[in-house]
């Protein structure tokens, strides 16, 4: 059973700070602490640019802001999924393929990226995640009025990172520590079978939280 709180504080707890290089060495991985306001206001100038240039445009747009977000997924959810630190804090409390998914949700709650919740979860076929302040909808609702419900949402890198997280369980299989490289990733984003995912709902258009499903395409 994942005890969520447990994770959230031994995340928490760990020292997420640069180094000399500017890099924060976790998880087996370099990461890097970025200003949320700058990467949203970089994306929302890409698909405000779009919106100028017709809807194939836009398209186009928010599927590469989304693709950020299955490159985000790919490496840093798989890289800590396979991590000392997973194995000494989440890894014990895991029973089935879909704890993992609600461990690594648990070590994003850590994190600030807003309040990840799993809705619902079906083996192999659907998850469901809904996200209570998250810094995408933060931003658009800093700088821009309500968007209009037909309109659609704005948290392309969290709809990213909810298929890739299925397809890391389910479409590939990370419980068997496989290498993360540029073949294992063309594989599990590539079709048949793969998970994409949808936001059917954004704070920035109006619902009180953001929700992302992903299914198998």
């Amino acid at each position: 059973m994942i005890d969520e709180g447990t994770i959230v504080d031994a995340v928490r707890s760990l020292s997420l700070v640069g180094n000399e290089e500017g890099l924060i060495p976790a998880f087996g991985l370099y990461l890097t602490c970025h200003y949320a306001s700058y990467y949203n206001r970089i994306s929302f100038a890409y698909l405000r640019d779009a919106e100028q240039r017709g809807e194939a445009n836009v398209t186009v747009a928010r599927e590469r802001l989304v693709e950020a977000g299955h490159v985000c997924a790919f490496n840093t959810f798989g890289g800590i999924m396979l991590s000392q630190e997973w194995d000494a804090v989440v890894a014990p409390m895991l029973e089935s393929r879909e704890d993992w998914i609600r461990g690594i949700v648990a070590v994003v709650n850590a994190l600030g990226w807003g309040r990840w919740s799993v809705e619902r979860l079906v083996a192999g076929e659907e998850l469901t995640v809904s996200v209570s302040g998250s810094y995408e909808s933060n931003g658009w609702l800093a700088d821009h009025p309500v968007r209009p419900k037909e309109s659609g949402g704005v948290c392309c890198l969290v709809t990213g990172g909810v298929a890739g997280l299925m397809n890391l369980l389910y479409h590939g299989d990370i419980t068997k520590r496989p290498s993360l490289d540029p073949s294992y990733y063309a594989k599990l984003f590539t079709p048949p079978g793969r998970f994409v995912a949808t936001e059917i709902e954004c704070r920035a258009a109006g619902a009180e939280a953001c929700r992302v499903v992903a299914r198998r395409s």
